[in-house]
């Protein structure tokens, strides 16, 4: 990498010049047509030297010319240090890009052990697309962190433990004979995944209604927490039908998880974890509920305080996410914990992080993070829901864009790969939701996201296709046979993939995979008119075309590689 190397030369020239390092930054030139790489460090040091801005970059040029010959260092006033990189360099640089497996990409020197808390669904209840962003950002962002080096463990937190697995139960007991389960000789019945879809938001819909049902859902809940015999195992056959399901929609979108623990998971550390925030005065009763005030007094807003266990003894997920973390830090000890959660969330994990801190759940350097996002709206920038105007499912909302992505496929393209379709569909789904920054809405438009042409998942797609369909017909590239950068459309495309580079640790770094998504489009973006341009099947000087051949194959590389990392899969044809 060119900005790596040019920030190592230029801070070992400013020791030459016994100028203070860390003033020393080299940066991509917000000025193309001039450079393309710049240092603003001189005013910073004038400040320390006391000197002008333009003697010290004047110095630094003149050392740096002495000693690099691979770019030339440029003055500009009042201080400005310009770098305009030789072909030379350009020329080795894409030969260290075809032959580097990671396509230039370090993994860190500092891995961290990182927990990623995403997806988060309830039991019993279909996936929606209020579920699609969590999976998409989250999925992303273990697959970028893995990439990099660090030690990622993704947690799907299923919601399995609280009031809704008693609403469900008291609707199937409406429903069903479920003495069974209770010790009696009565068969067993037969719950299926329709009677679970159709109980929970009917019993749901009842218990705001009606107080004796509400109670009985309540107090099945306080039962199933305490493992009682009967609830229990009804409890058992409903999660193994549910998790099924989940299970399948998930990998219909590429996203996979190392544990599928959920808020049963952590029961056993619930009542000791509680004992001890009351033994050591953190927790009191108010209303006959346990709660712990987690304000500070910098809190420039009222921060109420957190509620640990309801009135009548029932947990709630705050004292589940506090147990979570308590099994976390036993049974991994992470460096980090993101939670890849809803935006509209956000008090509940101020409130969780305070409390953890304020017991010493956590270590003092254990970072605890909700990393939010905003929602995903319908053209009529409203939340997205079905023509019904209700909430549209997972797995119909992937059908539908599986089924636009087909029409737009050739014959070919789905003769080579019946996958294909859900395959560009998904892609097309994940960029939609990536390229956007996670913090905002954004808006669902399919006909938008399948197009083979602007800033989408199919674009990238067809972008590789067209590359891997090159040099199936031309050939692979050679490196034996030399390389020669020569033009302004070659350099382009060996910036933008440098910038991409650059964009996997500025993602990380932000936990923002709209940075990956950018840069891969520019580069995208910058190989095609480079390909619209240079003739590369009939071009007959030697070095030329594999120069050419190789750029490709190195972009191919590079772009597959990001695809893979945002979660997207690719297609052999389209």
């Amino acid at each position: 990498m060119l900005i790596r190397t040019l920030n190592e030369d230029l801070k070992a020239v400013a020791r030459e010049l016994e100028y203070p390092e860390d003033k020393i930054s080299v940066t991509y030139s917000d000025r193309p047509d001039l450079c393309q790489f710049q240092c603003n460090g001189a005013f910073g040091l004038a400040k320390v030297l006391r000197r002008a801005p333009l003697q010290i970059a004047q110095a630094l040029a003149d050392k740096f010319s002495e000693r690099y010959t691979y770019a030339k260092a440029e003055v500009a006033p009042p201080g400005f240090l310009n770098f305009v990189v030789t072909d030379e360099a350009f020329s080795d640089l894409l030969k260290e890009f075809l032959s580097d497996p990671r396509c230039g990409v370090e993994k860190t020197d500092a891995p961290r052990k990182i927990v990623i808390d995403y997806g988060g669904p309830n039991i019993a209840k279909p996936l929606h697309v209020g579920h699609l962003r969590s999976a998409v950002i989250g999925e992303a962002l273990k697959r970028l962190c893995r990439f990099l080096g660090h030690d990622v463990t993704g947690d799907i937190h299923l919601g399995d433990w609280g009031t809704q697995m008693g609403l469900v139960i008291a609707g199937l007991e409406e429903r069903y004979d479920l003495s069974y389960y209770f010790g009696s000789d009565a068969p067993k019945p037969e719950i299926t995944l329709a009677d679970l879809n159709e109980v929970y938001p009917m019993a749901s819909a009842r218990s705001k209604e009606d107080e004796a049902f509400r109670a009985k859902a309540q107090e099945i809940t306080f039962r199933l927490q305490q493992h009682e015999e009967g609830y229990y195992p009804l409890w058992q056959d409903i999660c193994a039908t549910s998790i099924a399901d989940i299970k399948k929609d998930y990998a219909a979108l590429d996203v996979e998880f190392d544990l599928w623990n959920g808020e049963s998971t952590c029961d056993k550390y619930v009542d000791p974890m509680i004992d001890s925030f009351i033994e050591k005065g953190f927790a009191y009763e108010s209303d006959g509920a346990l709660i712990m005030d987690v304000a500070e007094e910098t809190d420039e807003k009222p921060m109420p305080p957190i509620l640990l266990r309801k009135s009548n003894g029932a947990q709630i997920y705050a004292s589940t996410d506090l147990a979570t973390i308590v099994e976390r830090m036993e049974t991994i000890d992470p460096d980090e914990m993101w939670y890849v959660v809803d935006a509209r969330q956000g008090l509940h994990f101020e409130q969780l992080f305070r409390c953890a801190r304020k017991t010493g759940l956590v270590k003092e350097d254990t970072v605890l993070q909700h990393v939010p996002f905003g929602t995903v709206n319908g053209t009529d920038g409203k939340p997205f829901k079905t023509r019904e105007g209700g909430t549209m499912k997972l797995k119909d909302l992937i059908a539908i864009i599986s089924d636009a992505a087909g029409k737009q496929l050739s014959e070919g393209a789905l003769a080579l790969d019946p996958e294909a379709p859900r395959k560009v569909g998904c892609a097309a789904l994940k960029y939609g939701d990536l390229v956007c920054n996670r913090n905002k809405n954004y808006i669902f438009d399919i006909d938008k996201f399948v197009q083979f042409d602007g800033k989408t998942g199919s674009y990238l797609l067809y972008s590789l296709v067209r590359i891997n369909s090159l040099l199936a017909k031309a050939g692979q590239p050679d490196l034996s046979l030399g390389l020669k950068i020569e033009d302004k459309e070659e350099r382009e495309v060996l910036m933008k993939m440098q910038l991409l580079v650059t964009a996997y640790h500025q993602a990380f770094e932000e936990k923002l995979p709209s940075f990956l998504c950018e840069a891969a489009y520019d580069l995208a973006n910058a190989f095609n008119v480079f390909y619209g341009s240079h003739k590369i099947v009939g071009e007959s000087d030697p070095l030329r075309r594999n120069t050419w051949l190789t750029l490709s194959a190195a972009v191919g590389n590079l772009l597959k590689q990001t695809l893979t990392v945002l979660g997207m899969e690719t297609v052999p044809a389209m």
